[in-house]
C-alpha cells in the first residue's frame, strides 16, 4: 500500500470516528513531518466513563505499522448528570491505568491491528475492546448521594433520564399483534432516503411517539413489511419526555453491537424528544468496518431532519453539547 493509500485510509478512519463519537470527539493536532496525530475523547459506555487518548498515526499506518497511543486520562461520565440532577452529589471514581494495564492495552492494540484487522484501520475495534477490558478492572459507578432538602418531593428530585420499565421486543411479521387494529393505531412513519455502500443499504424510519406502546406499534408496523423484517439488522432507539419532566430512553442493537447506543446518543445530541428511529440495514456481502456506524447515524440524521423531527437550533447546538460532555 502506498503512502497516499495509507493517508486515505487514515482520513476515512478519522471521518468514521467523528461520525460515531461526534465531530468534537476528534481533536486534530499539529505535528512536524508527515505523521498525523489527534486526541480522541472516546465514550466508554460499559464503564460509564469517557477517556481522552492521544493517537499518533505513523506514515506507514495502517499497512505496515500500528498506531501509537498516549493515555491522557479518564473521568466518570456520571459526574455530568449532576447538572441535570440538582440536590445530589455524584461520587467520583479513580479511573487510572497501572503499568501492567498500559502494557496490556498496548499489546492488544498491536494484536488487533495485525490479527483481527489484518493490518488495516483498528482504532474503533480497539476502543470497543478497551471498554470491555476496563470494565473488569475499574470500580463500578457509585449511586448519587442526596443532599438534605426541605421538600423531598420537589421537581428537582426527579431523575433526569431513565429507561422504560417494559422492554421493547421485536414482533414477528405474522404475529397476532400485527393486525388491523395495530396498524390503525400506529403513529405515522416517515422513511428517509436510502444510503448505499458496497451493496449494503441503510434506510431510516422515524415516528413521533409518546409511550412504550407507541414504540412497539411502530416496530410492529415496520415488521409487517417482509423486506424490512428480513433485513440483516433493524437498529432502534427512542427518546420520550414524560409528564413529570424526566426522559425515558432505550435502544436495541438487533445484532449490530453498540449501534443502538450510538443511535441513542445521536438522539441526545440533536435533542430529539418523543421520537423513535429504526435504521434498517441490508448486508451487501462486504464488511464495512467502522464506516457502517457512520452510515447508520447519517441515515438517521437525514431522516430526522427531512421529516422535521429536529429544529435548526438543535442541529446548531449539537457540537456544543458534545463539547460539554
Amino acid at each position: 500500500m502506498s503512502v497516499s493509500d495509507n493517508w486515505q485510509r487514515q482520513q476515512d478512519e478519522i471521518v468514521a470516528l467523528q461520525a460515531i463519537f461526534g465531530e468534537s470527539a476528534v481533536e486534530m493536532c499539529e505535528t512536524a513531518g508527515p505523521q498525523r496525530s489527534f486526541v480522541l475523547h472516546a465514550p466508554l459506555d460499559m464503564c460509564e466513563a469517557r477517556a481522552s487518548i492521544h493517537i499518533y498515526l505513523p506514515e506507514t499506518y495502517p499497512s505496515a505499522d500500528p498506531p501509537i497511543f498516549e493515555w491522557i486520562g479518564a473521568y466518570d461520565s456520571n459526574a455530568d448528570s449532576v447538572v441535570d440532577k440538582p440536590g445530589y452529589v455524584i461520587p467520583r471514581r479513580q479511573l487510572v491505568l497501572s503499568k501492567d494495564m498500559c502494557g496490556d492495552i498496548e499489546n492488544e492494540l498491536r494484536r488487533a491491528w495485525m490479527e483481527d484487522m489484518c493490518c488495516d484501520v483498528v482504532i474503533f475495534t480497539w476502543i470497543t475492546w478497551l471498554d470491555t477490558y476496563l470494565t473488569e478492572l475499574w470500580p463500578r459507578p457509585a449511586a448519587p448521594i442526596p443532599l438534605p432538602r426541605d421538600d423531598s418531593n420537589s421537581a428537582s428530585s426527579l431523575p433526569a433520564a431513565s429507561k422504560c420499565t417494559e422492554p421493547i421486543h421485536a414482533t414477528h411479521v405474522d404475529s397476532p399483534l400485527a393486525d388491523a387494529s395495530v396498524r390503525e393505531s400506529a403513529p405515522n412513519i416517515f422513511t428517509g432516503t436510502a444510503l448505499e455502500m458496497k451493496k449494503s443499504v441503510f434506510v431510516a424510519h422515524v415516528a413521533q411517539v409518546y409511550s412504550g406502546e407507541d414504540v412497539q406499534a411502530v416496530r410492529d408496523e415496520l415488521m409487517r413489511d417482509r423486506k424490512i423484517a428480513q433485513a440483516t439488522h433493524n437498529i432502534l432507539a427512542y427518546r420520550i419526555r414524560l409528564d413529570n419532566g424526566s426522559i425515558c430512553q432505550d435502544n436495541d442493537d438487533d445484532g449490530e453491537t453498540a449501534a443502538g447506543k450510538r443511535l441513542g446518543h445521536l438522539l441526545q445530541l440533536v435533542e430529539a424528544e418523543n421520537v423513535v428511529v429504526v435504521v434498517t440495514r441490508w448486508f451487501g456481502g462486504t464488511h464495512l468496518g467502522p464506516d457502517r456506524f457512520k452510515l447508520i447515524n447519517n441515515a438517521a440524521r437525514q431522516a430526522l431532519e427531512a421529516g422535521g423531527f429536529i429544529d435548526d437550533q438543535a442541529k446548531s447546538t449539537t457540537s456544543k453539547k458534545t463539547n460539554r460532555k
